[in-house]
């Protein structure tokens, strides 16, 4: 009986300090992103602390938790993607040309990318990183790595672990939106990115294949970015 009672303890102990590091490498990305925005001042940097000391590692480290997921999207799955491409690329452009100036000043915007390393010239190469790697990255680490993780505890931690991914991706975005868009929008900015993390951990539990979120991410959401950027640049 005391040996029964033994592993049972040993093995709570080991669930709760993976599930304490998982905790905590959701929270690794606010030190990463300050230092590179606001300490050194540049863009690449910040890209190389996130993607390369945050999420690579990790997503490395818990592959075993998404390999299994890795089942490319069905015709259907792809229909209603590019319906949604369609959709939101123009939406983006039309609601920046409407309500942009409200949201925030587009020479403060370029002021503050270009003293941070960003050139008119680097906006190709950015999509081409952007758009697929950081889509790619962010849904393996946040949706195959913490909220598999924390969903493994059992069902019951399913709630928790949808909600404290959206939470912890959502929050650091912070960081980048408040030196880009006037306070309030700013935080409103911040909501609709939790709320589009619970709808990838939606995405992802619904179609059971990690590479739908990671679609929807990097070409209907990130690619929306980088087209009112392009017209941010326009001006």
């Amino acid at each position: 009986m005391c040996y029964r009672e033994c592993v049972k303890n040993l093995r709570w102990i080991r669930i709760e300090r993976r599930l304490l590091l998982v905790l905590l490498l959701t929270l690794l990305p606010w030190p990463a992103v300050w230092f590179g925005l606001y300490r050194f001042d540049n863009l690449a940097l910040t890209f190389a602390l996130y993607h390369g000391l945050c999420l690579a590692p990790a997503i490395y480290w818990g592959r075993k938790l998404w390999r299994h997921s890795l089942r490319w999207p069905t015709a259907r799955e792809w229909a209603v993607l590019a319906v949604a491409v369609v959709v939101a690329i123009p939406a983006s452009v039309a609601a920046y040309h409407w309500i942009g100036a409200r949201l925030f000043d587009a020479h403060e915007v370029l002021s503050v990318v270009t003293h941070r390393g960003f050139r008119t010239q680097l906006l190709i190469p950015l999509a081409l990183y952007f758009i697929p790697v950081n889509a790619t990255l962010e849904e393996l680490f946040w949706r195959g790595v913490v909220l598999n993780e924390l969903r493994g505890m059992g069902e019951a931690v399913w709630t928790f672990g949808a909600v404290w991914t959206a939470l912890a991706f959502g929050g650091w975005h912070y960081l980048v939106i408040r030196l880009l868009l006037r306070p309030g929008w700013a935080e409103l900015t911040v909501l609709g990115i939790v709320i589009s993390g619970i709808f990838f951990a939606w995405l992802y539990r619904r179609t059971r294949s990690i590479v739908v979120p990671i679609l929807w991410h990097g070409l209907v959401f990130d690619m929306a970015i980088i087209f009112v950027f392009a017209a941010v640049l326009r001006g």
